[in-house]
């Protein structure tokens, strides 16, 4: 009896996947709207790409004076004309400057519990930590 071969599976299998992608090319040639008679592509009008802005500074309040509140001699009354503090961050701000001294930059604010650094970096041109003798 003769060996069986293993390529007789080659030929037919070949057939199938050439019948296969010819279906499906022809679907999508009668299928796809760009092929079809009449159509038209829809034109969407080029807008370039707006530069970014930087955010504009908070604008202070019409009572502001025009004077920065200096944070290392400011009383937690005056502390809370800056935006996002109130009376109790203003004592928690009083609290740690007398229990640590005075703030080398504004930046160390954002050491006290409730004050992040996106809120002293709202505070540029409204405070100032001045430095103590």
């Amino acid at each position: 009896m003769p060996a069986k071969s293993p390529h007789r599976f080659v030929a037919p299998l070949l057939a199938v996947l050439l019948a296969l992608g010819a279906i499906l090319l022809g679907a999508l040639w009668f299928i796809a709207p760009f092929w079809q008679p009449g159509y038209r592509a829809a034109r969407v009008p080029f807008e370039p790409p707006q530069e970014a802005m930087p955010p504009e500074p908070a604008a202070p309040d019409e009572s502001d004076t025009g004077a920065l509140i200096d944070v290392n001699t400011a009383s937690a009354e005056a502390l809370t004309a800056l935006p996002g503090i109130g009376s109790a961050k203003a004592a928690a701000i009083v609290a740690w400057r007398e229990e640590h001294g005075a703030f080398a930059s504004l930046a160390d604010l954002a050491q006290i519990d409730g004050i992040s650094i996106r809120m002293v970096e709202n505070w540029q041109g409204l405070a100032v930590a001045a430095a103590q003798p």
